[in-house]
C-alpha cells in the first residue's frame, strides 16, 4: 500500500510538471510577438513579387500576444507584417474591443486602421466613426468622419467631424462641428454645447472645454461666447471671452458669466465685470428695464428668475406701471439694487445703500441720469 501511495504521489508530480511546462510553452508561444492563426475554414497561400501571402477564409480566428482577432476572411502579407481582416471584424486587446467592416492591421507597429461601421468599446466609453486608427500600444485612437464618443458613466455624448482619443487621461478632442449632449440622470433634461472644437476629459474632475463659436442651450436658456469650460464634476459652466446669455426676455452680459447647476437644473447665474441684465419691458416702444453693476447674481427657480441682485456701483432703469398703464421710468444708482421677479417678469425693486434716484415721466425722451 505504501508503495502504491508513493507511486501515486510521483505520478501527480509528473503530471503537475507537464502542466507547468505546457503552460510555460503556451505563454512563450503566445507572447512571441508573431501573428498566429488558430482557425480558418479554408487556408491557402501564394507568392506575389517574392512575398508569401496567406489567404484565410471562413470563421477566421487569430491572435498576437494577448490580442485576439475574428473575421470572415483575412489576407496576411508576411514581408510587410500586415494583415487585412475583412467582414464582421472583431479585435479584442482586453482593454477595448474594435468592430469594423475592414481592419488593416500592422503586426509590428500594433496599429489597426478600421474602416466602415467602426465601433471601439471600452469599460467606460464607446467610440464610433467612419474610420479609426487605433494604436494598441498606448490605446489611443484617431477618428475621421462622423466621430461619436460616449462616456457611459456620465451619459455624455460628443459628436464632430474628426477627433482623437487618449486612453491614459480618457481625453477626447473633437474638431469641426463639435457637439456635447449631457442629460440628467432620468434623461428629462439636457445641456447642449456646440463649438468648432471640444475637449472632453473623462477622469475626475470631469470637464469639457469648448472653443470658437461656442453656443449653449438648455430649456429656455441660450448663451454664446468664444470659450467655455463645463465642469461636469462641479456642475458649473464658465463662459469666457465675450459671453452673452438669454433666458426668456432677459439678456445678460459681462466680462465673465458662470452658470451654476444642480442635477442639471439651472439654479444661479453669476455675472462679473461690466455686468448688465436687460429685460424687455415694452415691446411696442422697444423699452427695456436695465440693471448694471460690477457683479450681478441671478437666482432661478423652475427655469425662471426669481431675484436679480446688482452689487457695487449698481444702477437701474426701471419702467413703472400701474394697472398696465405706464407711469414713468425710475433711474437709480446705489451700492446694491435687487429686482424681484414674478412668473419670470420684473415685479418690484429694492434699492439699498447710498441710493440716488430720479423719476421721469412717460413721455421723457432724453438720457436717464441713473444710467452709467
Amino acid at each position: 500500500m505504501a508503495v502504491l501511495k508513493k507511486k501515486y504521489r510521483l505520478m501527480n508530480k509528473v503530471i503537475f510538471s507537464f502542466i507547468l511546462i505546457f503552460l510555460l510553452i503556451s505563454t512563450i508561444l503566445a507572447s512571441d510577438g508573431r501573428l498566429h492563426l488558430v482557425h480558418a475554414d479554408k487556408t491557402s497561400g501564394k507568392m506575389v513579387n517574392s512575398e508569401r501571402i496567406h489567404l484565410w477564409k471562413g470563421s477566421v480566428h487569430a491572435y498576437q500576444d494577448t490580442v485576439t482577432m475574428f473575421c470572415d476572411s483575412a489576407v496576411f502579407y508576411e514581408n510587410r507584417n500586415k494583415v487585412d481582416f475583412i467582414g464582421n471584424v472583431l479585435i479584442d486587446d482586453g482593454h477595448h474591443k474594435l468592430w469594423a467592416n475592414i481592419i488593416n492591421y500592422q503586426t509590428d507597429l500594433r496599429i489597426a486602421t478600421c474602416i466602415g461601421n467602426v465601433r471601439i468599446s471600452g469599460e467606460n466609453d464607446s467610440l464610433y466613426a467612419d474610420k479609426f486608427i487605433y494604436n494598441f500600444k498606448d490605446k489611443s485612437a484617431i477618428g475621421t468622419g462622423n466621430v461619436f464618443i460616449w462616456d457611459k458613466d456620465e451619459g455624455s455624448k460628443l459628436w464632430g467631424d474628426n477627433g482623437y482619443y487618449l486612453n491614459e487621461k480618457m481625453e477626447s478632442i473633437i474638431n469641426g462641428n463639435a457637439k456635447l449632449f449631457k442629460p440628467n440622470s432620468n434623461n428629462q433634461d439636457t445641456l447642449i454645447i456646440t463649438s468648432k472644437k471640444m475637449e472632453y476629459y473623462g477622469i475626475i474632475p470631469k470637464k469639457a472645454i469648448a472653443t470658437d463659436s461656442v453656443r449653449i442651450f438648455k430649456n429656455n436658456l441660450r448663451a454664446k461666447c468664444d470659450s467655455a469650460v463645463y465642469s461636469i464634476t462641479e456642475e458649473v459652466v464658465f463662459l469666457r471671452l465675450n459671453p452673452f446669455a438669454w433666458q426668456d426676455e432677459n439678456k445678460m452680459s459681462g466680462t465673465d458669466i458662470d452658470l451654476k447647476l444642480d442635477s442639471l437644473k439651472l439654479k444661479e447665474i453669476i455675472i462679473t465685470g461690466k455686468s448688465k441684465v436687460e429685460t424687455l419691458a415694452d415691446s411696442i416702444d422697444n423699452q427695456y428695464n436695465i440693471l448694471k453693476g460690477k457683479s450681478i447674481q441671478v437666482l432661478i427657480e423652475d427655469d425662471k428668475p426669481v431675484k436679480v441682485i446688482a452689487r457695487d456701483n449698481a444702477s437701474s432703469i426701471f419702467l413703472v406701471e400701474e394697472d398696465k398703464e405706464k407711469q414713468g421710468t425710475n433711474a437709480a444708482s446705489s451700492d446694491s439694487i435687487t429686482i424681484f421677479f414674478k412668473e419670470g417678469t420684473p415685479d418690484s425693486i429694492n434699492i439699498a445703500g447710498g441710493s440716488e434716484g430720479t423719476f421721469y415721466p412717460p413721455d421723457y425722451k432724453g438720457e436717464f441720469k441713473g444710467e452709467h
